[in-house]
């Protein structure tokens, strides 16, 4: 993959890298191990509950209910 753009940032204590790459784009974050590993933890079971939610019935509102089709479509890539 050939690289086409890229550029790095510093966000708080946090460090982001965004590179834009022939078929898409890659986005790195540095920062402290324990602080991604609690977001990270925070993200999947905000997914989780919409999942639940959706399993229930119930209507999401747009950017839930986009957020969750994405992240089907990203989570079921090899």
């Amino acid at each position: 993959m050939q690289k086409k753009l890229e550029t790095t940032e510093k966000v708080g204590a946090k460090e982001i890298k965004i590179e834009g790459l022939e078929d898409g784009y890659r986005v790195t974050v540095r920062a402290d191990e324990e602080e991604l590993r609690k977001h990270r933890r925070i993200g999947g079971a905000s997914i989780n509950l919409l999942r639940q939610f959706e399993k229930a019935g119930y209507k999401l509102p747009f950017p839930f209910s986009w957020i969750l089709t994405f992240w089907n479509r990203y989570s079921k890539r090899p």
